[in-house]
């Protein structure tokens, strides 16, 4: 797949907006308005009350950008794409609010940015990144999937990916609300059929239909693709990084792999 056609799930933004976030060139060009697609699509609405891990990302003057994941009091995990080149002091974490423009919930600062020591912003591997907050975040934390969780990561295995993104593909405005949908982990060698190798097993995982018609986009990278186990127990199993388009037949969404990050996260995170 040429490079130019593999879209970050990171919201386009204009001139002002990368100003603000200090957003790197690479990142920036590739949420340029003219080559990003619309939010979670598909999908409904939902609430915090239900997912109270999931955070928005945001600017200080409240663009929200990107998502994330609540996985310690003081520690979220979102996309490395999402942080590459930013400034910690000017990203902001919205916690406990459904819809955004509505106020409420926990509004914390960024003291520190850490990205995986693999990351690799032209490949895409191992996209995952730790914000460390300045005020303590009273919501359950969502617990990491790890290598034991194989069955979470098994072709056909339910999954749900959640964000503020836009709705429709090709084009749009991100969600005010928080929104959800449904999509099942999609097999390795059949993502790699789609990808070539652009796909990497080893740090990503797919989810989709192979219809399309389901899927996360531009405005939800960084936020959480949840898997949940035989006992009811939900884990995050992804971060939500790249696809090609949004919801198109046989290109699934692409997601940082939870469980080949897990212990490396821990240590992060404590």
């Amino acid at each position: 797949m040429a490079e130019a056609r593999r879209v970050l799930r990171l919201i386009g933004v204009a001139a002002a907006a990368v100003t603000t976030l200090g957003i790197t060139a690479t990142a920036a060009q590739a949420a340029e308005p003219s080559s990003v697609q619309p939010m979670i699509i598909g999908g409904e609405e939902t609430t915090v009350e239900e997912n109270p891990f999931v955070v928005a990302l945001t600017t200080e003057d409240g663009f929200q950008f990107c998502g994330g994941t609540i996985v310690a009091p003081t520690k979220v995990l979102t996309a490395a794409h999402c942080t590459d080149g930013q400034e910690a002091a000017k990203i902001r974490v919205v916690a406990g609010r459904t819809t955004l423009s509505a106020g409420g919930g926990t509004t914390a600062g960024v003291t520190g940015i850490w990205m995986h020591p693999d990351w690799n912003s032209s490949a895409l591997t191992s996209d995952a990144s730790v914000l460390t907050l300045d005020t303590p975040l009273a919501e359950a934390p969502l617990a990491l999937a790890s290598p034991s969780d194989a069955d979470l990561y098994a072709a056909g295995a339910n999954s749900t990916v959640l964000g503020w993104g836009v709705t429709e593909s090709g084009g749009g405005s991100t969600s005010d609300t928080l929104r959800k949908v449904d999509v099942p982990v999609t097999a390795d060698d059949t993502c790699t059929a789609s990808y070539k190798e652009e796909f990497d097993p080893a740090t990503m995982v797919c989810a989709g239909l192979a219809e399309g018609g389901k899927d996360s986009c531009q405005g939800d990278s960084g936020g959480p693709l949840v898997g949940t186990a035989a006992d009811g127990t939900r884990k995050l199993i992804g971060i939500v990084s790249w696809g090609e388009g949004c919801a198109e037949p046989d290109l699934y969404g692409v997601y940082g792999r939870v469980s080949a990050f897990y212990d490396v996260l821990r240590g992060e995170i404590g």
